[in-house]
């Protein structure tokens, strides 16, 4: 999740963040917040390097250096091989005062999803198990409905409402017959999916 703020005079005077992929990105909506006005000579924060390739959107670094914001402080380069530093150039290039690293830890965790399949190709994927204080899953007569706390189940919930997809046994479908959907949290379903080894479903 990459967010800007953009500063002036001590003050927050624009704020935004990429909501979705295709949609626009952090920088432009704070930039559109701010005002013409209250971007010149600002500084712009954000976690991420500002993109400067078109594609679902166009790129940030033209918008920024055409807002008049003087300075960024960003906390990682974008390793994404269509950013990757050029970002960074352009905007000097620019005029643009850059300064790299502001809390580089805590956006790397933040951005961990989007990290992950940049540099990988493969999906972020989280385990999400509840057992028994003896490592147990289940109680030896295989109920396992209450292992888990409510605080963990709103928890859950709230995972599944920010991954694309959310999946489960052949066998936890049997025994549990569970919804997988979303409904102690805001946001949307996830695709549900079920690994079976023959194929079959009750």
């Amino acid at each position: 999740m990459v967010g800007a703020v953009i500063v002036k005079g001590g003050r927050i005077v624009g704020e935004g963040f990429h909501r979705e992929a295709g949609l626009e990105h952090g920088e432009i909506q704070a930039i559109r917040n701010a005002g013409e006005s209250d971007c010149e000579g600002a500084t712009l924060y954000t976690n991420l390097e500002p993109c400067c390739h078109h594609g679902k959107t166009p790129p940030c670094v033209e918008s920024i250096v055409g807002s008049g914001i003087r300075r960024v402080v960003y906390s990682l380069i974008d390793p994404n091989p269509r950013v990757s530093g050029r970002g960074v150039r352009f905007l000097k290039e620019a005029g643009v005062e850059m300064k790299d690293g502001l809390l580089a830890s805590e956006a790397t965790e933040l951005n961990e999803a989007y990290l992950k399949y940049v540099t990988t190709g493969l999906p972020f994927v989280t385990v999400k198990v509840a057992q028994t204080l003896d490592g147990r899953i289940a109680t030896k007569t295989g109920d396992s409905r209450w292992i888990s706390s409510e605080h963990s189940l709103r928890f859950s919930h709230r995972l599944r409402a920010g991954y694309d997809a959310v999946l489960v046994g052949s066998g936890t479908v049997v025994r549990d017959n569970p919804q997988l959907t979303v409904r102690l949290a805001k946001g949307r379903n996830p695709l549900r999916i079920i690994l079976s080894s023959k194929g079959e479903l009750p």
